[in-house]
C-alpha cells in the first residue's frame, strides 16, 4: 500500500501553487493599461483577485505552520519513546550484567567443587570426603535454583537456563555421590 502523502507536504504544495497564482496575477496586473474605464474595471477585479489569492495564501501558511507544529508534536513523541526505550535497554543490559556475574561466580564454585570431587575420589577416607563434598554441593544447588528463579522472572530465559543445567549437573553429582557413599564400606 503506497504511503500517504503528509499533510506538511501537501501543505507546501499547497502553498507553491498559491503562490504561483499570486505572482501570475501580480504579473497580469503589472501588464495590464490603465488607459480607460474598461482597463480600470478590469483592474481593479485583477487587484481584487491577487488580494483574495493573497488572503488565500495567508491561510494555506497559517496550516502550514500548523501541519510544522503538528510535525515537531510526532517529532518529540518519537523521541520521547525511543528515550525510554533506551534507558529500558540500559537498565536490562545493567541487570544482565549483573546476573550473568552471578553465574560467572557460580561457575567458579562449581569447578572448585569439581576439584573437591576428583580429591574425593583420591581421598584415603572416602566417606569423610564424599561427605564433604555432598556439604558443598548443597549451596551451588540452591545458588543456582535461585539465580534461575530470578532470571525467569525477570524474563531473562537464557540466563535461567543456563542456571538450570548447572543446577542439574550438580543434582546428578549430588546423587552419585549419596549413592557412592551409600554403597561405601564403612
Amino acid at each position: 500500500m503506497p504511503k500517504e502523502t503528509s499533510e506538511l507536504v501537501l501543505a507546501a504544495q499547497k502553498i507553491e501553487v498559491q503562490q504561483q497564482r499570486l505572482e501570475d496575477l501580480a504579473y497580469a496586473l503589472e501588464k495590464t493599461k490603465l488607459q480607460s474605464e474598461k482597463h480600470l474595471g478590469r483592474a481593479a477585479r485583477e487587484l481584487q483577485e491577487a488580494l483574495s489569492q493573497q488572503e488565500q495564501l495567508a491561510v494555506s501558511l497559517r496550516e502550514l505552520g500548523a501541519a510544522m507544529a503538528n510535525m515537531q508534536e510526532r517529532q518529540l513523541a518519537a523521541v520521547t519513546a525511543l528515550s525510554s526505550r533506551a534507558q529500558e535497554i540500559q537498565a536490562r543490559r545493567i541487570r544482565l550484567a549483573e546476573l550473568m556475574t552471578e553465574y560467572a561466580s557460580l561457575g567458579q564454585k562449581a569447578a572448585e567443587l569439581l576439584q573437591a570431587v576428583n580429591e574425593t575420589l583420591e581421598a584415603a577416607d572416602k566417606n569423610a570426603a564424599v561427605t564433604a563434598a555432598l556439604e558443598k554441593i548443597a549451596p551451588i544447588v540452591e545458588e543456582a535454583t535461585t539465580l534461575s528463579t530470578k532470571a525467569r522472572d525477570e524474563d531473562f530465559v537464557d540466563v535461567a537456563h543456563e542456571a538450570d543445567v548447572l543446577k542439574q549437573k550438580f543434582q546428578n553429582i549430588k546423587n552419585q555421590l549419596s549413592t557412592a557413599k551409600g554403597n561405601a564400606p564403612n
